[in-house]
């Protein structure tokens, strides 16, 4: 049962994620953030070599690392990029105004991915302007300083592996394949968990942010073996821009990798509104409600008969549907409605931010309710017009069969 609670679990994320990706023109996005971040890479390559030749001791394994890393983030053109990079930076005398015009290149690409990620959150205002470039500066600061941190890994690594050779005097290939292997992805993962907490609008659970960097390494672990199969079985793919031919094959990477970043914050995203948006689809889908709300076991309570849900004017602070059971609505000591299974209420004074006008009660045993808060409502509404039609719908729907009650004067 647990095993296939899971899979529909996973299901849903990745079914949620995948349209989300398609809503919000996530292949539009990679196209302008793979266009920013190619102009922002010489940049941030050239602050990394700078900083990593001046300021670390054993510059020459400095300077390995940051080869070794840029091969990893585009491992088909790294030659080049160390080249040109290594030619600017012989011909260029470094100082204040140099290494902040350098920074400043690369705010673009802090302000494109922060865009996204408000895209994706549904951040409900934007920021001041002011507030949004010092987010933007210090984002690509700290992009600077794990970039760094990274490359002082890559040393640390590389000092312990020869270390632990010679002390054992004999080769572990095994050893360092696993390595290898395993080390790369928890770096990956720790890098787009941080990259998450830097631009995400919202407080995000640690659990959604390493899926959606788990989900970003495996498929960036794929794309790179499939990409380099293409190249080779179609060496001729971007002939037709002659010269250019590196330059467009690095654009199609650095487009690709953006492709599968923002399909891992998507699935971030899906993991942290998950009640949300089952709170979405038990009103779009009114034909599957039931499935959708024994899904949020979270917030699913049983009730015995006579337990007072609420009471005529108190706060309304959240909305109730209707697992199993019945309950009963009254004002003024009577009776003005009974609900069923598959039934809400509670949902006028919660999003009129107003007081209770009835009373609700439990009216039959082993009476199941799911409680859905204001702040997962909110949620849906920002985002979902279909759902604010289904509720209008419904509470006209009532408001005739209350008028239709009422005594004619």
């Amino acid at each position: 049962m647990k095993i296939r609670n899971s899979l529909e679990y996973t299901g849903f994320v990745v079914r949620q994620a995948f349209f989300s990706f398609l809503g919000n023109r996530g292949l539009e996005k990679a196209s302008v953030l793979a266009f920013n971040s190619f102009f922002a890479l010489f940049p941030l390559v050239l602050l990394l070599l700078f900083v990593a030749g001046r300021y670390m001791t054993a510059s020459k394994i400095a300077m390995d690392a940051v080869e070794h890393m840029v091969g990893q983030m585009v491992p088909m053109f790294s030659e080049v990029i160390i080249r040109e990079v290594k030619g600017l930076a012989t011909h260029k005398t470094w100082g204040g105004v140099s290494i902040l015009l350098l920074l400043w290149g690369v705010t673009p690409l802090a302000a494109t991915i922060r865009g996204a990620f408000d895209q994706i959150y549904k951040r409900a205002r934007p920021l001041p302007f002011i507030k949004e470039k010092l987010l933007d500066g210090m984002a690509v600061l700290l992009m600077l300083v794990m970039l760094l941190l990274l490359v002082a890994g890559e040393i640390a690594y590389a000092v312990v592996k020869s270390l632990m050779e010679k002390m054992a005097q004999v080769e572990m290939p095994l050893v360092w394949q696993v390595t290898d292997f395993a080390l790369p992805l928890v770096v990956v993962v720790t890098f787009l968990s941080i990259i998450h907490y830097i631009f995400a609008p919202v407080r995000l659970r640690l659990a959604a942010v390493l899926a959606g960097g788990l989900v970003t390494a495996v498929l960036l672990g794929v794309m790179g073996p499939v990409f380099t199969a293409i190249m080779k079985f179609n060496p001729s793919y971007g002939y037709a821009f002659g010269s250019l031919k590196a330059v467009f094959l690095l654009l199609i990477w650095i487009y690709y990798c953006f492709v599968v970043i923002l399909v891992g914050i998507e699935v971030s995203a899906c993991i942290h509104w998950r009640e949300a948006l089952l709170v979405r689809e038990l009103f779009a889908s009114p034909e599957k409600r039931h499935k959708y709300a024994e899904r949020l076991t979270r917030h699913r309570q049983g009730y015995e008969v006579d337990h007072v849900v609420f009471r005529e004017g108190d706060p309304g602070d959240a909305m109730y549907y209707i697992l199993a059971g019945e309950v009963s609505l009254t004002r003024g000591g009577q009776v003005i409605r009974v609900m069923k299974p598959g039934d809400y209420f509670g949902e006028m004074a919660m999003l009129l931010k107003a007081a209770r006008s009835a009373t609700a009660t439990i009216s039959e045993p082993d009476t199941q309710l799911v409680t859905i808060s204001a702040e997962n409502m909110d949620a849906v509404l920002r985002q979902n017009p279909a759902v604010v039609l289904s509720l209008l719908e419904e509470m006209a729907r009532r408001l005739k069969i209350t008028d239709e009650k009422l005594p004619l004067a």
